[in-house]
């Protein structure tokens, strides 16, 4: 039961933290994806938008693993 509380909190922290990177750099990140459209992005600029991208999968399945784990224990 511990592990089990233990394990939905961290999800639950998991999530939080998404959601709080997500609105910390939702501006930045509009601004960086409507110059990639236009084609206006410096080469510092593509880096920095590729990194933003490459982070948020990472963090996208982190969160999905996460939620794998839990579930399957919570089953069990």
């Amino acid at each position: 039961m511990l592990t089990t509380t233990m394990e939905r909190r961290t999800l639950q922290q998991l999530e939080d933290a998404l959601e709080a990177v997500g609105q910390d750099l939702a501006g930045r990140v509009e601004e960086l994806a409507e110059r990639s459209t236009s084609g206006a992005l410096t080469t510092d600029e593509q880096a920095e938008y590729a990194e933003i991208v490459r982070l948020n999968d990472l963090l996208s399945l982190l969160k999905l693993e996460a939620e794998e784990v839990w579930s399957i224990r919570t089953a069990s």
